[in-house]
């Protein structure tokens, strides 16, 4: 009786190892897969924003730092717009939401550049735009705990220079 005692205490401990080797297991894929997902979503939002931009012809409207109009090349106008945490994107009135779980959109525009004091002129005046400076913040999409390992965040900036803008 003894022995049978100390068999089912040995396999509850492994079986209890076996459990807690689980449960870490799902807790490191859910951290990486949101992880990737913040990331790809950032990545795939502003690599657009900026191939756009690049291209445009004019800047229409600067309505604030989360909302931009600007024409493209075929002369269609495309509008970049936060609302809650969702990313639009606006081309011929056909408005397509692009990404959510933004936390923060941020555009910054200028007149001009001094790359080497990595400082710029700032602007209001849509007109005068002749680079950009996008900031986007992302999260998870999910629902999860503030202090979860789970909820990430993803930030990525690029200085876009108007090509077509003399």
């Amino acid at each position: 009786m003894t022995e049978l005692l100390v068999v089912a205490a040995v396999l509850g401990m492994i079986l209890a190892g076996v459990v807690l080797i689980q449960q870490q297991g799902q807790q490191a894929y859910l951290v990486g897969s949101h992880r990737v997902e913040v990331q790809q979503n950032n990545r795939a939002a502003l690599e657009l924003m900026v191939r756009e931009l690049r291209s445009a012809q004019s800047v229409t409207t600067l309505a604030s730092a989360s909302d931009l109009t600007f024409t493209d090349l075929n002369g269609v106008t495309i509008r970049y717009q936060l609302s809650g945490t969702t990313l639009n994107r606006t081309a011929a009135g056909t408005t397509t939401p692009l990404i959510g779980g933004v936390q923060t959109l941020a555009m910054n525009y200028y007149s001009a550049w001094n790359g080497a004091a990595n400082t710029g002129t700032t602007t209001t005046a849509p007109t005068s735009v002749k680079l950009v400076r996008v900031r986007l913040v992302t999260g998870t999409e999910d629902q999860v705990g503030a202090g979860s390992p789970a909820n990430q965040r993803a930030t990525m900036e690029s200085l876009v220079r108007l090509r077509n803008i003399p």
